[in-house]
């Protein structure tokens, strides 16, 4: 999932400020399901039977950069003929000084051959609850997500060769992961990266070490798992003991690193530490960038690793790649209703921009009422856009960081939140007056943070389609128009299949960008 002001401004705009942690704290969670109960080792000519199977019972602790986080305990049951696979994840951190909690519940159901029989998952961030049932139906996978009242299903075509916790320990056991060097692939079903079609894991297979786990050195196995995945390229080390279960198991979220290692219960439930992230993740710049600059060339730098994804490019953004890791991107400004274009060209805009979903739920009766009352006496749609942005502004009275990801329903009855709520209240009411609405994510510049000055944090806001071309509206930063003080990183629909993509480019950027100021173009702002 940001404050940009000056610090008199900043009882108003105190917590805009978003970082997107909610996916990527989805991405852990689910990394951790499926890489702690690892690959479990059957007689290569044996059947799959009651003593083949070995139950998991195991705790672990969650390190953040070095800090304790959290913890997680994983389960894994044979009854009769069906594997039920369970994992409870807690984590804490502070976004901004204010505490928040990340919980997870996962669960599978599958054959002992290796079938999906069924899944459910809930993850809840600071309070908001977003679950999420699978099925398998025939040649169909089924899911159901639900958050708050709002519930949305939708089908996808089954992979036959897709696995998840128990099938994919099963696949992978005629490969021997005690054996040095060797290369497979397989397929992974994930809830949080899609259900569209399974995720291609690449496994490579290091060899025996040692480790030391709780004062002990441990004989273990190691391997490295690769997925490229929606939000980019995932890389994890894992440490398996003789079960192939998971020991130990790192990976990079952007420039920050993730340890989770076995422990025993009261170890693993000891208080966390609290790590406070977002400040962690701002990106500081030598110089301000004026109100009224036309235009803005940054280089962005990965610190480390190399880009995997293209971000966004438009007329008024332009990228270029310069190698792996680093990219020039030049930003242009446009006054609110300028059309910078000689002619305007009308653009085919999906179905998905105009319609309901779980999380822009326009549909509403609130949604619809609000809308309705806040455009009233509209002369155009211009004037219209612009009195639902003044009226988001406005309606969030509660600007604060405890809220996770909201649906534009519950924000409108909780009148609160930060830059996502924001976002998403405002595409929201435009949907519901019929403008075709999109959710923008990017980093955006910070005048002066919580006494840090020319910074840059990550930020979401709303587009509205306007005459031919998508005009910018930031509620949570009262901007209307486009500014050349931010670089978008993705927009999205926020349907389902693109709430994946919501962090598109960002996971392996957090922690892990410089940005330099290249050139600034001057102007009557």
């Amino acid at each position: 999932m940001s404050t940009i002001s000056k610090m008199r401004y900043l009882f108003n705009n105190l917590s805009d400020f978003q970082t997107y942690k909610y996916r990527a704290w989805q991405l852990i969670v689910f990394l951790f399901v499926s890489i702690t109960f690892g690959i479990q080792i059957l007689p290569a000519q044996g059947t799959e039977n009651k003593s083949s199977f070995k139950e998991l019972d195991r705790w672990y602790e969650v390190f953040l950069a070095g800090s304790k986080v959290g913890y997680s305990h994983s389960t894994m049951k044979l009854k009769k003929n069906e594997v039920i696979s369970q994992s409870n994840f807690i984590m804490s951190v502070k976004r901004a000084g204010v505490l928040i909690e990340i919980k997870s519940m996962e669960s599978t159901r599958e054959l002992l051959s290796g079938e999906i029989i069924s899944f459910s998952g809930k993850m809840e961030m600071a309070g908001v609850p977003i679950i999420k049932n699978g099925r398998v139906e025939g040649n169909e996978i089924v899911i159901k997500e639900k958050q708050f009242f709002r519930e949305n299903e939708v089908r996808f075509p089954l992979d036959p060769e897709g696995r998840m916790t128990w099938g994919l320990m099963k696949a992978l056991r005629e490969n021997n992961f005690m054996e040095k060097g060797k290369v497979f692939e397989t397929k992974v079903y994930s809830a949080d990266f899609g259900m569209a079609s399974p995720t291609k894991a690449i496994i490579k297979t290091m060899g025996e070490t040692e480790i030391l786990i709780s004062g002990q050195n441990k004989k273990v196995f190691k391997t490295e798992i690769s997925m490229a995945t929606s939000i980019g390229k995932i890389r994890t080390q894992n440490w398996l003991d003789e079960w192939g279960f998971s020991v130990k198991t790192n990976m990079q979220l952007g420039g920050l690193p993730i340890e989770i290692k076995q422990s025993n219960e009261n170890e693993a439930k000891a208080p966390p530490q609290s790590k406070e992230f977002l400040l962690n993740t701002l990106i500081f710049l030598e110089r301000e960038i004026p109100k009224n600059a036309k235009s803005v060339q940054f280089k962005m730098e990965l610190t480390h690793g190399k880009l995997s994804k293209p971000i966004y490019q438009s007329d008024l953004q332009k990228v270029t790649k310069l190698d792996e890791k680093n990219l020039m991107v030049e930003i242009k400004a446009e006054k609110w209703g300028e059309n910078t274009r000689k002619r305007e060209i009308k653009l085919k805009i999906g179905q998905e921009f105009k319609t309901a979903n779980l999380m822009i739920d326009s549909e509403d009766a609130l949604i619809r009422q609000l809308a309705q009352n806040a455009g009233k006496g509209s002369k155009n749609i211009i004037e219209l856009s612009e009195k639902l942005f003044l009226f988001v502004r406005r309606y969030l009275i509660h600007k604060n960081f405890k809220i996770g990801f909201a649906t534009a329903t519950e924000t409108a009855k909780k009148r609160e939140g930060d830059c996502t709520e924001h976002a998403v209240l405002l595409a929201a009411m435009g949907r519901a007056m019929g403008i075709p609405t999109r959710v923008a994510s990017g980093i955006a510049y910070l005048e002066n943070f919580k006494g840090k000055k020319n910074v840059m944090g990550f930020h979401m806001w709303t587009e509205f389609y306007l005459k031919g071309k998508w005009m910018r509206l930031d509620s949570a930063l009262g901007k209307i128009g486009t500014h050349a003080d931010r670089i978008t990183l993705s927009v999205t629909s926020l349907k389902q299949e693109s709430l994946a993509q919501l962090g598109l480019g960002i996971a392996e950027m957090i922690g892990n960008l410089s940005i330099k100021i290249y050139n600034i173009g001057y102007g009557e702002g």
